[in-house]
């Protein structure tokens, strides 16, 4: 898993995809009566300050960072996985330093009972 996460870490790229068609500048030009120029690949993303920014993608590196925008995808995936693995060791090794036995019982228990116990799932008016 953890050279999967290394090859994939070396290609991927944030971001999302758009591809746009746009009107030049040049009178009588044909983009004017409706063949637009493009398509136009851009990638954007949210920023460190959370601004959406952005920028042209060449036409020489379109396949290239479509390639890094599916290797983030799987990255994330790869990373998802990996998160739930160390979600299931924590809680194995929980259970068997308390041999097994839950203090409060499971967690969908817990929330049953939360349920029940919410006025507006029985139907009660709030501030009565």
């Amino acid at each position: 898993m953890l050279r999967c996460l290394t090859r994939l870490a070396r290609r991927a790229l944030f971001g999302t995809l758009s591809e746009t068609y746009r009107t030049c500048g040049r009178e009588g030009c044909h983009c004017h009566q409706g063949q637009k120029h493009g398509p136009h690949l851009y990638m954007s993303f949210r920023g460190p300050a959370g601004k959406t920014t952005g920028y042209y993608v060449p036409e020489a590196l379109r396949t290239a960072t479509r390639q890094g925008v599916a290797a983030w995808q799987e990255l994330q995936e790869v990373l998802r996985q990996l998160a739930e693995l160390n979600r299931q060791r924590l809680w194995a090794r929980r259970r068997a330093s308390r041999g097994g036995r839950s203090k409060h019982g499971s967690s969908s228990t817990r929330a049953a009972q939360h349920l029940r116990n919410d006025p507006a799932r029985r139907g009660e008016a709030l501030g009565s």
